[in-house]
């Protein structure tokens, strides 16, 4: 008996498996191990089992084995995609089975201040927690870590006088700005750009802005 297992990052098996030759896979599993989608845009891991084979060969659109040896999926365009095991039995007899996965885009991501988020409101922070603040974003329901981190970020006071900070923190220059501001001004961080590249092109430009009053 031959088996393979190889650990994915991201996704649960999603239970379409239909094969060529019957309705169910009964030699292979392709599992996703946290979601039941791959997404455009990142190299998307998978795990394959596969009992009972003298050999097997996993391909499909977008399917790519690494250096590794482990397999990824980089799905290109319509709705789902497929990876075929073909399998060599042990009695010598072969077999391929199909297995269907959805397609989806990324979530917008949503920038977040000192890891708070508001995606159709205004935040309110002391000014004291604001110091050294760190600016962030996240994908609401997303499981994939992407290792992304923000690289630069503008600040803005009352959409007029902006400043533009380099790395993930608010600055002593953004501070002294927040320490100026009256109870009735507000702030919009815009414009969070990360270190994520895509070579899909697929992950969206920026992060939701934030939106912030100070009080004291």
């Amino acid at each position: 008996m031959k088996k393979l297992v190889l650990l994915f990052f991201s996704i649960v098996a999603f239970g379409q498996n239909e094969g060529r030759t019957s309705l169910k896979s009964k030699f292979s599993v392709v599992s996703l191990d946290k979601m039941n989608v791959v997404y455009r845009g990142i190299p998307n891991p998978i795990s394959i089992v596969v009992n009972d084979a003298k050999s097997f060969k996993i391909t499909g659109e977008g399917v790519v084995k690494t250096d590794e040896g482990k397999y990824i999926i980089r799905p290109g365009a319509g709705t789902e995609t497929k990876v075929f095991v073909e399998i060599e039995k042990n009695d010598g007899s072969k077999i391929v089975e199909e297995h269907i996965f959805r397609i989806k885009g990324f979530p917008k991501p949503v920038g977040t201040l000192s890891d708070e988020y508001c995606t159709n409101c205004t935040l309110l922070f002391k000014k004291s927690i604001l110091k050294n603040a760190i600016v962030n974003y996240k994908m609401i329901d997303f499981l994939v870590n992407i290792n992304s981190n923000v690289t630069q970020f503008k600040i803005s006071l009352n959409e007029n006088k902006s400043i533009i900070v380099f790395g993930n923190q608010i600055n002593n220059e953004a501070f002294k700005l927040i320490e100026k501001a009256s109870d009735k001004d507000y702030f919009i961080i815009s414009e969070i750009k990360t270190n994520y590249m895509s070579d899909d092109q697929c992950f969206p430009r920026y992060p939701v802005p934030i939106t912030f009053q100070v009080k004291d």
